[in-house]
């Protein structure tokens, strides 16, 4: 079946990719060659540099068990998209808890182990405990671009959200 809000949002998609290739400023065409949402909703701005918005009757596939649409998981949230800006996606509205870990890796496992010890360092819980309360609950970590910070987020918000993050420039860094 065709999505018909892909259809008829088409162009919106063509024209701000043009003007950013367009764009004299430096280091804007990199976002368009980055890791972004491109299907299953719209830009308000540029893409990369302005809010998405996912459409509203679109069922995201990744870590969503109830099959909620975009629009019940959005009210779910009180959010209406995720901002990005310059590529990076701004997760903080529905940021449970953050903390910044000291030895940042290419290696998610790692580095969510050391997320992990710090949130349970600062509940007062062990690293076991926070490690089951987010797959129970079912949050995951963002890792920053910053490459230290650490974002406790609902997964069916993050992993349905096209973006590069901390291991991403942290791979740019080590090559």
């Amino acid at each position: 079946m065709i999505d018909k809000f892909s259809l008829e949002q088409s162009h919106l998609f063509r024209q701000p990719l043009e003007q950013i290739k367009q764009a004299d400023e430096p280091g804007i065409c990199d976002i368009a060659k980055g890791f972004l949402p491109r299907e299953g909703g719209r830009w308000q701005d540029i893409p990369g540099d302005g809010k998405w918005l996912p459409n509203p009757d679109f069922i995201p596939k990744k870590d969503n068990v109830l099959e909620q649409t975009w629009a019940e998981l959005l009210a779910k949230y009180k959010i209406d998209g995720i901002e990005f800006k310059e590529g990076d996606p701004d997760f903080s509205p529905v940021v449970k808890e953050r903390v910044e870990i000291d030895n940042f890796t290419t290696d998610r496992s790692k580095n969510f182990a050391q997320a992990d010890e710090k949130l349970a360092e600062k509940l007062g819980i062990t690293p076991r405990e926070v490690k089951e309360m987010r797959q129970k609950e079912g949050y995951t970590w963002h890792e920053c671009k910053d490459c230290k910070t650490m974002e406790l987020v609902p997964k069916e918000i993050h992993n349905n959200i096209p973006h590069t993050g901390g291991i991403s420039e942290a791979k740019k860094s080590n090559s």
